[in-house]
């Protein structure tokens, strides 16, 4: 992960009709803005793309609670999103750079 000022671990993914594709995980370092890119090559999608909107899903479970970032994105395919509902959790985490 060259040039990277982020990194991301992929929880799950998930679209809403008429939103972005979302893909929901932690910041594992750095600081995440939107316009930055994401770089999916880690997790075997060869692509680049935009941050378009920057979200926060709240999560309970088992009298525990947390919160996962969610990042939207705009322009993947219908494979590369089935990719990243069906295989996620990832263990490599992504890069993301300005």
């Amino acid at each position: 992960m060259t040039n990277s000022e982020a990194t991301f671990k992929i929880k799950s993914a998930f679209q809403l009709t008429g939103r972005q594709f979302f893909i929901l995980g932690e910041i594992l370092s750095g600081v995440i803005k939107k316009g930055m890119m994401v770089d999916l090559s880690s997790i075997g999608i060869e692509k680049k793309i935009m941050i378009e909107a920057i979200e926060f899903a709240l999560f309970r479970e088992d009298n525990k609670v947390w919160e996962d970032v969610g990042l939207g994105l705009f322009g993947l395919t219908e494979e590369e999103k089935e990719i990243l509902k069906t295989q996620s959790p990832f263990v490599l985490p992504i890069s993301i750079s300005g």
